[in-house]
């Protein structure tokens, strides 16, 4: 093993130095700031630093491989995140161009699954005076986010006919509990006149789950094979308030399926299609599933699972990046106690918990 000292005015210099001599495969063993012991004719000397590396001697056919299947692509990618993480927190806040008050919030943020880009940004647009305290920066950038993110209510009903809404997401997120919870809401809460139809025809239970709803609700329970069945379930409950439409789960691979469930919707029109996801999932899954439903056209978003939610993050980003406004939250298998509006304040409590 080689081990050597580089020294620079700055890390980026540094690296670059240790990168030219060592190579890519430099393991860096300590950095440092070396300061200067006496002032230079009365002028100040620049500070200057120090990283100590090392490399250790392979064999030539290795670095031939990693030369041909070109693996240090990227390495400019590499430099920067080894530089930020070799900053002070206040040098890492000020690379971001926050101030070092900011860093706290920005730290927690990120921790919590915001996208970095994305906290960066908000805490740019709401950064305050020089003076400001990292409690009342905090606040700031929380009034930020409650501005920024779309919400649109609970379901608006019709005042003539009845509303149709469609529950659409993939397998297990709890499509048919979130149902049974909006009309227990409806029907017992607001007393409306609600009736429930099940698209899932293939899911072994999944209509028994919904009867078995519908029979404790004394509501009107449906199965719809296809559009022409739909059509006939919607024109005999014309009477009704609500009719909710309960959907089969499908794979985010399944790119046709958005198309089928739009050819049914479209023959009897106006359906309004709320996007169940759960917020246990992966944010990749999250923006894989909207892109899936993309072309149903999605009006609401509705996240479930937020008892069993680690990191809240990425519920904040997938609506900021896609600008769908949220309808509700779940918690829980409670009917309908565990269903509520979303709202600001609980996307930040989630958040800043």
């Amino acid at each position: 093993m080689q081990i050597k000292k580089f020294t620079a005015k700055n890390y980026v210099e540094a690296l670059k130095q240790v990168k030219l001599e060592l190579g890519d495969d430099a393991l860096i063993m300590s950095t440092r700031s070396i300061k200067p012991n006496l002032p230079l004719y009365g002028r100040s000397v620049a500070n200057k630093v120090e990283i100590t590396a090392a490399i250790e001697f392979e064999e030539p056919v290795v670095a031939n491989i990693e030369s041909e299947l070109d693996l240090n692509e990227g390495d400019g990618l590499d430099m920067k995140s080894l530089i930020f993480n070799l900053l002070s927190e206040k040098g890492q806040a000020q690379t971001l161009g926050l101030k070092p008050s900011q860093f706290e919030t920005y730290s927690h943020l990120v921790g919590n699954g915001l996208d970095e880009q994305l906290a960066s940004k908000i805490l740019k647009k709401s950064i305050g005076q020089n003076d400001e305290k990292p409690a009342k920066e905090k606040i700031r950038a929380m009034n930020l986010m409650k501005k920024v993110i779309p919400f649109e209510g609970e379901i608006n009903l019709q005042t003539e006919g009845p509303k149709m809404v469609a529950f659409v997401g993939p397998t297990g997120v709890g499509k048919t509990t979130t149902i049974a919870k909006v009309a227990a809401n409806y029907a017992i809460r607001k007393n409306k006149k609600v009736a429930l139809v099940s698209l899932d025809t293939y899911r072994l239970g999944a209509v028994d789950q919904l009867q078995i709803y519908g029979d404790i609700m004394k509501l009107p329970v449906e199965v719809a094979g296809g559009k022409s069945e739909l059509r006939e379930i919607v024109n005999k409950h014309s009477d009704k308030d609500l009719i909710l439409i309960d959907t089969t789960g499908r794979s985010h691979r399944d790119k046709d399926y958005s198309r089928q469930l739009k050819e049914i919707f479209d023959a009897v029109g106006g359906v309004e299609t709320h996007l169940v996801l759960s917020v246990t999932a992966q944010e990749k899954l999250l923006s894989t599933t909207y892109q899936q439903f993309l072309p149903l056209g999605v009006d609401r978003v509705l996240f479930t699972k937020l008892d069993e939610g680690l990191s809240f993050g990425p519920l904040f980003n997938f609506s900021v990046r896609n600008r769908v406004p949220l309808s509700y939250f779940t918690a829980g298998q409670n009917v309908p106690e565990d269903l509520e509006v979303a709202a600001p304040d609980k996307v930040i409590s989630l958040i800043f918990n």
